[in-house]
């Protein structure tokens, strides 16, 4: 079963992104609606892949995902925004996302890819630090 975390401040977001792991199957699903609370949730439920919001009302994406990777290194983490921006995307990257998505056009399929392609390079990652 795949753990997934959601944190998203949108709820017609977060719900949209809740219905496409659904559709995974073998998927466990959280939520939080706050950088904050996300990484708290986080602490408690150790997920295999957060999906985060870049624009949080609370937090910038990257000060959570600073926090996320502080808490585990290899958590495989999916940066989505609205706005689809280069300057977004490399900034999300330089701070350890796996991947970057903008969440206007996403489908299943892409976030599918994303999710199972991110949890295979962190997992390979890990397995390079350590062995």
């Amino acid at each position: 079963m795949t753990k997934i975390l959601i944190i998203d401040d949108s709820p017609e977001d977060t719900e949209m992104l809740r219905r496409f792991c659904e559709q995974l199957r073998s998927s466990s699903i959280e939520t939080a609606p706050s950088g904050s609370e996300g990484v708290a949730r986080f602490e408690k439920w150790r997920a295999d892949c957060v999906l985060l919001d870049y624009h949080l009302a609370d937090n910038n994406g990257l000060s959570v995902l600073a926090a996320l990777k502080a808490r585990d290194p290899y958590v495989p983490v999916i940066v989505l925004s609205g706005r689809g921006s280069e300057e977004l995307a490399a900034a999300a990257m330089k701070a350890g996302a796996t991947r970057y998505l903008t969440k206007r056009g996403l489908s299943l399929d892409m976030l599918r890819t994303a999710i199972e392609a991110s949890i295979r390079w962190m997992q390979h990652a890990a397995m390079t630090q350590q062995g």
